[in-house]
């Protein structure tokens, strides 16, 4: 059982392990020439953007409007959308 424990322990600590930085990635990547793990960062971090939003002052609201070309999102003045949702 004790092994187990171990043996579990060891993984997660494993699995726990730094995250090389933007910026390290980009210094092999000067040094390589090969960007493709810039890249790829990249992408992930747009796509974690792209799913929380955007995030709008106080008073404000996101309005968000999907089409064929993608997600916009813009911040509009929460009284101005009461007033187009009430209908006043």
């Amino acid at each position: 059982m004790k092994f187990i424990a171990v043996v579990l322990t060891s993984i997660l600590i494993a699995g726990c392990g730094s995250l090389t930085s933007l910026e390290e990635l980009e210094k092999q990547a000067f040094l390589t020439g090969d960007w493709s793990a810039v890249e790829k960062r990249e992408r992930v971090i747009e796509r974690r953007r792209a799913r929380q939003g955007i995030e709008c002052p106080p008073g404000l609201v996101a309005i968000c409007d999907k089409s064929a070309a993608g997600q916009r999102c813009a911040c509009a003045a929460r009284d101005v959308m009461l007033s187009i949702i009430v209908g006043r």
